[in-house]
């Protein structure tokens, strides 16, 4: 993305500044500087560059969807949920790329073998091992949780990938994931990646109130949904970026890879396509009263629930939906009638709550999606 004479001015600049002001500040200088020459060379970058590696910019809509995800520890089963979501609600071919531990490559194996031939639409998946650099090996496969920062890591680990939606395991698809994909095609030059404000209230929101970093905008970004052009972010020089930043502020990241996303997208805002919050609709939503408007009218899309909201009795409308679709078979439920007539009486039987009251945003999409497929009547 920079040229070479750019880069020998960025290395005088930052060892300038690191004499006069001490070696911990060089990752923040590198990342402003960095951000200074991508904006002087963003047009000249576009014009001359966007055709020939932005694959995702001509996206189709009918292009295989694929999905990405890393599993740990005991996030078996919760990662077989988020992936049963997209299986019932896609209509398009799904491929998922799963990061996981050793000993649960033989069960994914086995489980996913024999969904691909219960399930019409095509299914493929590939499993990848565990893979962080050896140095810093141990800060990495601990930071924030076990395996998480796996994902920062995926642009080098996956070269024959173009793009991919990645997702925490604590999430759900309440609509097609296709809808979701075709985002990439509204991707500008600058754009390579794009994710959900962590609350769109900076009074709310956890970075401008705690955060002991630098971070995205006013609010900063939640990560739990990310579309990642992984050939852009190739080119942007990702890789680059994350160890130094680890080792800068490990001390003060206490949300790990999604920290350092975050730090990395302060540098590089135009970076960001920023998406609704409707597509990474978390409980800091709704318990204390609707904070997306966009999902309360158009529906909730991808449901994540952070801070295990899907097993605390402090979220039941998020325990409900979770429910209703771990209870969803594939193979054995042979029409998603009763996933949503289950997932409406488990909400309907919930105590009261702030979220609860918000019930039809989580029904309204999986009910306009199954009328438009199966010819549902009406609720």
């Amino acid at each position: 993305m920079f040229k070479k004479t750019d880069h020998c001015i960025l290395v005088r600049k930052c060892q300038n500044f690191s004499s006069r002001h001490g070696k911990t500040n060089i990752v923040s200088t590198i990342l402003y500087l960095n951000s200074k020459i991508s904006m002087r060379n963003t047009k000249l970058y576009s014009n001359h560059q966007n055709k020939r590696i932005f694959k995702s910019k001509l996206m189709k809509k009918n292009d295989e969807v694929v999905l990405s995800f890393v599993v740990c520890d005991s996030r078996f089963n919760e990662s077989l949920n988020l992936l049963k979501s997209g299986l019932i609600f896609t209509q398009s071919s799904l491929h998922v790329v799963i990061f996981a531990e050793d000993d649960l490559h033989k069960k994914f194996n086995s489980t996913l073998t024999k969904w691909k031939m219960l399930i019409a639409r095509p299914f493929t998946f590939e499993l990848h091992k565990i893979n962080f650099p050896e140095a810093n090996r141990k800060d990495w496969m601990n930071l924030f949780s076990k395996c998480a920062a796996q994902r920062l890591f995926i642009p080098a680990l996956l070269p024959h990938v173009d793009a991919m939606i990645y997702v925490d395991t604590d999430t759900l698809f309440l609509g097609p994931i296709e809808i979701l994909w075709n985002y990439f095609t509204k991707f500008k030059a600058t754009e390579i990646s794009a994710l959900a404000l962590e609350d769109e209230n900076p009074n709310v929101s956890w970075y401008p109130r705690f955060a002991k970093h630098p971070f995205y905008g006013k609010c900063g970004l939640n990560s739990g949904v990310m579309l990642m052009n992984l050939t852009r972010m190739r080119e942007f020089g990702w890789i680059d970026y994350i160890t130094p930043i680890m080792l800068r502020w490990k001390s003060n990241i206490p949300w790990g890879d999604q920290d350092i996303i975050n730090i990395i997208f302060h540098y590089h805002e135009r970076a960001v396509h920023e998406l609704s919050c409707r597509y990474n609709y978390r409980s800091d939503q709704c318990m204390y009263g609707d904070a997306c408007t966009d999902a309360t009218s158009n529906g909730i899309f991808v449901l994540h629930g952070s801070r295990r909201a899907f097993y605390s009795d402090k979220q039941p409308a998020f325990q409900a939906v979770h429910r209703a679709i771990e209870e969803f078979e594939i193979g054995a439920d042979l029409s998603p009638k009763m996933l949503l007539v289950n997932m409406e009486k488990y909400l309907n039987e919930t105590p009261p709550s702030n979220c609860g009251n918000l019930k039809d945003a989580f029904l309204k999409i999986p009910t306009e999606t199954f009328k438009k497929h199966y010819n549902l009547p009406d609720r």
